[in-house]
Formats: C-alpha cells, sequence, structure tokens
C-alpha cells in the first residue's frame, strides 16, 4: 500500500510507533527491560503491526507492512527533523 492510499492517522500511528521504539529500545540497552519498557515495546509493535495487517493481503505482506511501516516512521522523524533546521536557516 503506498502512502498516498493510507490515512494520515494510520501515517502518524506509525512515525509515533517508530520514534516509541528507537526510544524505548535505547532505554532497554542501557538500563534493561522493566515494566514500563515492556509496556511501551509492546505498545510500539502493535502500533506498527495492525494497520499493517489490516491493510494487507496475505501473509508475507503483513510482516513487510511492518517494516514497511517501521521505515516509513523513520524518514517522517528525519524529514520533520530537515524541515524545522531548514526553517530556521531558510
Amino acid at each position: 500500500m503506498s502512502k498516498e492510499d493510507k490515512p494520515i492517522q494510520v501515517v502518524i500511528l506509525g512515525t509515533i510507533s517508530s520514534l516509541a521504539l528507537i526510544c524505548v529500545a535505547t532505554y532497554i540497552a542501557i538500563a534493561g527491560f522493566n515494566i514500563a519498557s515492556t509496556v511501551i515495546l509492546v505498545s510500539a509493535l502493535s502500533g506498527l503491526a495492525v494497520p499493517a495487517v489490516v491493510y494487507a493481503d496475505g501473509a508475507i505482506e503483513c510482516v513487510t507492512g511492518v517494516f514497511e511501516m517501521f521505515i516509513e516512521g523513520l524518514v517522517a522523524i528525519f524529514e520533520g527533523i530537515v524541515e524545522i533546521v531548514g526553517s530556521i536557516f531558510g
């Protein structure tokens, strides 16, 4: 499913879930597992997985959809950072 076909809510959910997943992975690497990090980790993974499963047509597309949403979320995060820096200096 292309980015133009997805509702804006799904794109925002993917972006927030990707950011949460990266933050929690960093926190777990530094401080280890605890109940709060586990809850955020499960929420972030389900935020990526549920829309991917809903919009998928088959099993392979479900798996690739999760990775696609994660990468799209990362791109949206960096795109926002570049826009902010560009507006400061532009």
